[in-house]
C-alpha cells in the first residue's frame, strides 16, 4: 500500500479492522459528535487514510471555507508525518493535493442533488471521479429525513460517503435510529485527556460491544506512548551530529545557542528583516513566502485556542518563525512557565501547542516551579530531559532565571558528556 508506513497511527486502519473491513464502495459511514469535539479532525483523517491509499477524495464543508479545512489537512498531515524523512514527506503532500477537491458550501444546504451535480461537473471539467466523498456538518434531522437518498447516491456514484453529524446528546439509545440510516457509525466522546471513538454500526448491523480507541483530541490520531523508557530509548547522538534550531532570541534562545556552541553542535537561527536577534550564527532569514507556511498553522491553532494576532504583525511574524523552528525539530525543549489550563504563557506558547499538535517529544522547564515537565497522556508530568533527537528545537521566555539557565546547560551536559 502506498505511504502504508504513514498511516500506522491513523484511526482509521483501527476503525476498518472493528467494522469487517471498513466502508466499501456504495455505502454510508456516519461520524456523531456535539459540537466542538473534533468531527472535523476525524473526517479529514479519514480522507487522509484514502489519499495515502492513491485514491480520489472529494471533500464538502459546510462548516469552513476552503482555506480553513486546507489548514486542517496540513496541521494533521504534518502530526501523521511526523519523524518522517522530508523527501517522503513531500512525496506523500503531493500525492495528497493530486488527488484531492475540497468544495464549500456555506450559503445554503448540500443536499443529494447537489452531490449528484458537483460531480457531473468534476468529471467534465477536470476530469476528477471520487472514491470517496466526505461531507462535513450535517444535522442529525437532516440524516434522518434524507438518508434514502444518500444512501441511492453513494451506489449511484459507486463512492465511500462519509458524514459528520451534529448531535445534542451522546447516549446510545439517542443515537440508535440515526445510526440505522447507515453502514458504518461510529460516535466521538469525550473521555478526560483523550477521547473515546464507539462503533455504533459494521456492515449495515449493530455493532455489539467492542472496545472505544482512545485518540488524540486534536489530531484524532490514536494516541503515541510518549513515555521514555531508560531502559530501551537510544542513548543521545553525539554532539557533532545534532542541529539545534532556534529564533536567536534574547533570553532562553540565545543562551540555548551558548550551550550548543561549548558542545560543538550546529545551530540555525531563524529570522526575518527587521527582526533583532541577540545570536545570529547560522542566521536564516525568512521571506514573505516562507513566512507565510507558519501562517496556515497559525489559523488552525488560533482557531483551536480562541486566539487571533492578526492585528499584530511584528508578533505575528514572530510566531511564524517559530513555526519554522517546531517544524524542523523531532524534539522540542522550551523555558517558560505552565499555566493551570496546561497552556504554557505568552507567545513561548505556540511552539509548545504546534509541538502538541504534530506529535512531537516536548519539554518544558517550569520556571516559577523550577523543574522540567513532559506532555504524557494529556497532563504535564515531571521528569528528566535528555536530548535524544539529532535535530531539537530550543526556545522559550526571554525572562531566563538563574535556574533556567542553569537546566539548559545541565540538558546539554546530561546528554553529550559521556561521549566526551
Amino acid at each position: 500500500m502506498p505511504y502504508d508506513h504513514l498511516i500506522e497511527r491513523s484511526p482509521m486502519k483501527a476503525v476498518a479492522t472493528s467494522t469487517r473491513g471498513g466502508l466499501q464502495p456504495g455505502q454510508i459511514g456516519a461520524c456523531f459528535a456535539r459540537s466542538g469535539v473534533g468531527k472535523t479532525a476525524f473526517i479529514v483523517q479519514i480522507a487522509m487514510y484514502q489519499l495515502l491509499r492513491g485514491t480520489n477524495v472529494l471533500h464538502i464543508s459546510r462548516t469552513d471555507n476552503a482555506a480553513h479545512v486546507r489548514s486542517y489537512y496540513d496541521e494533521l498531515f504534518s502530526a501523521l508525518a511526523a519523524g518522517t524523512r522530508r523527501e517522503d514527506k513531500h512525496e506523500a503532500a503531493v500525492a495528497i493535493e493530486r488527488h484531492r477537491v475540497i468544495h464549500s458550501s456555506l450559503d445554503r444546504a448540500f443536499g443529494a442533488k447537489d452531490m449528484r451535480k458537483l460531480a457531473a461537473t468534476l468529471a467534465d471539467v477536470m476530469d476528477f471521479r471520487p472514491t470517496t466523498v466526505v461531507i462535513d456538518g450535517m444535522e442529525a434531522d437532516e440524516l434522518q429525513a434524507h438518508a434514502d437518498d444518500w444512501r441511492a447516491l453513494a451506489r449511484e456514484l459507486k463512492v465511500r460517503l462519509w458524514l459528520t453529524v451534529r448531535t445534542h446528546r451522546a447516549d446510545m439509545a439517542h443515537l440508535e435510529p440515526l445510526a440505522a440510516c447507515a453502514d458504518t457509525a461510529v460516535v466521538l466522546e469525550p473521555n478526560g485527556p483523550h477521547i473515546d471513538l464507539h462503533v455504533l454500526r459494521q456492515g449495515g448491523a449493530p455493532a455489539g460491544e467492542l472496545p472505544a480507541l482512545a485518540l488524540d483530541p486534536v489530531t484524532m490520531l490514536l494516541r503515541p506512548e510518549d513515555v521514555r523508557d531508560a531502559n530501551t530509548a537510544p542513548p543521545s547522538p553525539h554532539a557533532e551530529a545534532c542541529t539545534l534550531y532556534t529564533g536567536g532570541a534574547v533570553g532562553a534562545e540565545a543562551w540555548f545557542g551558548e550551550c550548543a556552541e561549548k558542545w560543538g553542535v550546529a545551530e540555525r537561527n531563524f529570522s526575518f528583516e527587521g527582526h533583532e536577534q541577540a545570536r545570529t550564527v547560522n542566521r536564516v532569514v525568512l521571506d514573505e513566502a516562507e513566512l507565510s507556511k507558519g501562517g496556515v498553522s497559525l489559523v488552525y491553532v488560533a482557531n483551536r485556542l480562541h486566539r487571533s494576532w492578526k492585528h499584530r504583525p511584528a508578533l505575528r511574524k514572530v510566531l511564524q518563525v517559530l513555526w519554522h523552528v517546531v517544524s524542523h525539530a523531532d524534539q522540542v525543549f522550551v523555558i517558560g512557565a505552565i499555566q493551570p489550563d496546561g497552556t504554557v504563557h505568552g507567545g513561548t506558547g505556540w511552539s509548545v501547542e504546534l509541538a502538541r499538535r504534530w506529535n512531537k517529544r516536548v519539554w518544558v522547564f517550569d520556571q516559577p516551579h523550577e523543574k522540567w515537565f513532559t506532555w504524557r497522556n494529556g497532563a504535564w508530568v515531571q521528569g528528566t530531559p535528555v536530548i535524544e533527537a539529532s535535530s531539537f528545537a530550543g526556545t522559550g521566555t526571554r525572562f531566563l532565571t538563574d535556574a533556567g539557565k542553569a537546566a539548559v546547560a545541565d540538558l546539554f551536559e546530561r546528554s553529550f558528556a559521556s561521549h566526551d
